[in-house]
């Protein structure tokens, strides 16, 4: 025997212990069988014994001669013995049929274990595949997302600076009129008048609450606390709608508790602005019958410094259901739509008193009945203060420095107020409609004050003053805007520079044109402290003040270079190293420029931030000037002396 026929005796070996045949006729007798893996007898038939073939039996019958038929790694139970198999039947003649059966049990229990692995690592591969996927969708949805809310954001901004502009505008000029009035009012409508000046003011506050909605939905609405007095607070609120109230027939009384205290600490703003909004829906919503608000101490008696005040306003109106009064202090929520397609309204008036009453721990509860009326009580926890010093409104203040004043205002009736207060205060004004006109004037020169409406047509105010900046035009400036911008940031280090949110109450502007005549002419430098550590001695304060002129435009430059270089972490230093030096000669307007500089060095706008340093370079040549200035005239009367 040569070696090919001892390998196939080898193969034939190992197939004949894993494999049988069995040949069986088409009733399903055994005919032959080599007995390898099963004992099969002889007598009966395999269809009894053997499910799969009785099941199969019509398809084996159906078989041409000579054709097989396959079945591959088949998990059966046969004759007695479980495993996986390999069968194929094959007809041989007319009637017999050769069944072959191949027995995989052994590899199948090998490749099982490894072609689990396998599936395991193809369904982990997958689910990785997914989760990738899922989180590369979710990073889409998120940026799309962002930049969505950006998009709303920016929606957001435009409409409320539009807005802001369009309602401040007019509300200014209210603001101003009233105030006139005030002043001009014969005793009989003296009342009328303060009342009316009242309701301005506190319009004014509340458009600034409004437009900034934000501050409504983070809950960072900001409480003052200040001593008012009870009675003209309340009262000036109830007699703005006195007039609406008799013109309806219905009777508006207020009653103050004798224990009430006179004055109070607190947000006098934020109690008109409470009042005004349950006043204006119990006004309006009241056709006949009364109004009634009074005020009484929850305790009964004041106990100690802090008291509970209890504001009640009832009417005798439409009245509401319970379901109703759940819903009316949501935003933008009214009653019902009945009530708006009638009354109109935003349904923002209880949602901001809600809000505002929980910010200062306050507690409120509304009882009303259909056809019946409403009665709406607050608590308000505030504490007992002091008789303010009411100090009368000079009128007609004194200016040294500011005389010629410049209006910018495109809108004529704010034209005609400001210029009405302007000449009340013994100043000297001239009105143009536009930024070009502004800066034609001032390039003219002439004038001690600009007054600057920020937008205007042909040049708004943001490139009147950038334009001033370039062209060294140093006049004093105060902006007045709806809507305050970023891009006065750079101006506002200027101590000749101020900002003024429309609507300006007149004495708003009054205090800043004061503030703005004392500042003129005002040295840079204060060597009251340069005295004190010096002991007066004049040899070492012409030293130290020689130093300075010396070493300051070294720290200068030095923040020059590091901004130039964009090395923040340099300009930092540069600036924090410079600031001792202005602090002994008493710089303060260049120490706050400094201040500034370091706060601001992430400003994404290089050029705003050039203006800036290019203004501590002047303002620093300036001081050193007038040091020097100071320094001649000492050593002119140590000659002298």
């Amino acid at each position: 025997m040569n070696d090919n026929d001892s390998i196939v005796q080898e193969k034939l070996a190992y197939f004949h212990q894993r494999s049988q045949y069995v040949v069986f006729n088409r009733q399903g007798q055994v005919q032959d069988s080599c007995h390898t893996l099963f004992e099969i007898p002889l007598s009966g038939s395999l269809y009894d014994r053997v499910p799969f073939l009785e099941a199969m039996q019509e398809t084996f019958h159906q078989l041409p001669v000579g054709e097989d038929i396959s079945f591959l790694c088949i998990r059966t139970n046969l004759i007695g013995r479980e495993g996986y198999f390999n069968l194929h039947i094959k007809r041989r003649t007319d009637d017999r049929w050769m069944w072959f059966i191949y027995d995989l049990t052994e590899f199948y229990s090998y490749l099982q274990p490894w072609q689990q692995e396998r599936n395991d690592q193809a369904i982990a591969g997958e689910y990785l595949r997914i989760q990738q996927k899922a989180a590369a969708l979710e990073k889409e949805l998120l940026q799309y997302r962002n930049e969505e809310l950006h998009r709303i954001e920016q929606m957001k901004t435009a409409f409320f600076s539009q807005v802001s502009h369009e309602m401040r505008t007019p509300l200014n000029s209210i603001v101003g009129l009233a105030h006139l009035l005030s002043q001009q009012a014969t005793p009989a409508m003296q009342a009328p008048s303060q009342a009316l000046e009242a309701t301005a003011h506190h319009l004014a506050n509340i458009i600034n609450d409004v437009l900034d909605w934000s501050k409504l939905e983070n809950n960072t609405i900001e409480i003052d606390t200040a001593p008012f007095l009870v009675e003209p607070t309340v009262r000036n609120v109830v007699e703005a709608f006195r007039p609406t109230c008799q013109e309806k027939g219905v009777n508006l009384t207020l009653t103050i508790a004798s224990e009430v205290p006179e004055c109070l600490i607190g947000d006098a703003t934020r109690l008109s602005q409470i009042l005004y909004n349950l006043l204006g829906n119990a006004t309006k919503f009241t056709h006949q019958g009364a109004i009634t608000v009074s005020i009484n101490l929850a305790e009964g008696k004041p106990k100690g410094e802090l008291v509970h005040l209890r504001f009640s306003v009832a009417d005798t109106g439409i009245g509401m259901t319970r379901q109703e009064q759940q819903r009316i202090a949501n935003p933008y929520v009214q009653a019902n739509a009945k009530i708006h397609q009638e009354y109109g309204g935003t349904g923002l008036g209880l949602s901001i008193v809600k809000k505002i009453i929980e910010r200062v721990d306050g507690t409120w509860n509304i009882s009303s009945r259909p056809q019946q009326g409403t009665t709406v009580t607050i608590e308000l926890p505030l504490s007992v203060g002091k008789m303010p010093d009411v100090k009368p409104e000079p009128s007609s203040p004194s200016f040294h420095h500011i005389h010629k004043v410049l209006v910018a205002e495109d809108d004529l009736i704010n034209q005609k107020v400001v210029r009405r207060l302007l000449l009340q205060w013994g100043l000297h004004p001239t009105v143009v409609d536009d930024g070009k006109q502004a800066l034609e004037h001032l390039r003219r020169g002439g004038y001690d004050l600009l007054i600057l409406d920020y937008q205007m047509p042909k040049m708004d105010g943001a490139e009147v003053l950038t334009a001033m900046q370039n062209e060294q035009l140093a006049t004093p400036t105060i902006v007045l805007s709806g809507n305050a911008s970023s891009h006065m940031l750079p101006f506002c280090a200027d101590d000749l520079f101020h900002l003024l949110t429309k609507p300006v109450l007149p004495h708003l502007l009054q205090e800043k044109i004061t503030f703005l005549d004392g500042q003129v002419g005002r040295p840079l430098v204060n060597l009251n402290y340069l005295r004190q550590i010096s002991d007066n001695q004049l040899a070492l304060m012409i030293d130290l003040v020689n130093t300075f002129a010396q070493q300051a435009p070294l720290a200068v430059n030095k923040i020059k270079r590091a901004w130039h270089n964009n090395n923040r972490s340099q300009l930092h230093r540069a600036i924090h190293k410079a600031k001792p030096g202005f602090q002994y000669v008493g710089a303060a307007t260049i120490e706050r420029l400094l201040d500034q500089l370091e706060a601001e060095s992430e400003l994404p706008n290089r050029e705003e931030y050039e203006r800036m340093v290019q203004q501590l370079e002047e303002k620093t040549a300036q001081a050193i000037l007038q040091l020097q200035q100071e320094v001649h005239q000492w050593q002119e009367e140590q000659k002298n002396s």
